[in-house]
């Protein structure tokens, strides 16, 4: 599609003004933008399915890693009008790899992003209990069937209807998650409703790491 596009604007097909192909330009754009996740997410699927890689497992501070995920995920919240509730404790340190928690976050709140509807609200839950982590992501957006909730862990699986038509993705991000998430022995799960929202909740129970 962009080699196309850039075809078309080689060989001025639809004139000189250069507004006439601006269309064609944020359509590429979005292509771009649509390869680079896709090969980011092989590339992390890559690191996982390679066999044991060494973590770089220290003391992290979970809320730390939390609001500097939303700061930079801030300018496409404000695009779509989203707006975050964090219930967050003043810190909570976590014997982690910092690089596992972003790519977890960074999936779960970009999800809850783009799946949201206009003017809608992503809420991030965080509490340390015991020798449980319990972290949550939660949105108000247009949410799942039970029959689309079962598919959601499996690779290069993405939900297809009405609604997530214009939504990219390599339907890849989900089973990336679910892997990190399994190596340090936790559990995902997720619950919908249609029109009324998602939660994905992840519990970590121990503080070891496959």
């Amino acid at each position: 599609a962009v080699e196309g596009y850039l075809r078309m604007m080689k060989e001025k097909q639809l004139g000189d003004q250069i507004d006439t192909y601006l269309p064609m330009i944020e359509r590429s754009l979005e292509r771009i933008h649509g390869m680079r996740t896709l090969i980011l997410d092989l590339l992390d699927l890559t690191r996982i399915e390679s066999g044991p890689v060494k973590k770089n497992i220290q003391t992290n501070d979970l809320v730390d890693i939390i609001k500097s995920v939303v700061d930079s995920l801030m300018p496409m919240a404000i695009q779509c009008d989203i707006s975050f509730d964090l219930d967050l404790p003043a810190q909570l340190p976590f014997l982690c790899d910092r690089n596992d928690m972003e790519i977890i976050l960074n999936n779960l709140v970009s999800n809850a992003i783009k799946y949201n509807v206009n003017h809608g609200k992503v809420s991030i839950f965080l509490k340390g209990e015991d020798s449980h982590v319990i972290l949550s992501v939660k949105d108000t957006g247009i949410g799942m069937t039970e029959d689309e909730q079962k598919l959601l862990f499996q690779e290069f699986v993405r939900i297809k209807n009405e609604k997530t038509k214009g939504i990219s993705g390599s339907g890849l991000g989900l089973s990336i998650v679910k892997k990190i998430v399994d190596s340090y022995n936790g559990d995902i799960s997720v619950s919908s409703k249609p029109d009324e929202g998602t939660i994905f909740t992840i519990v970590f129970k121990t503080l070891s790491v496959k």
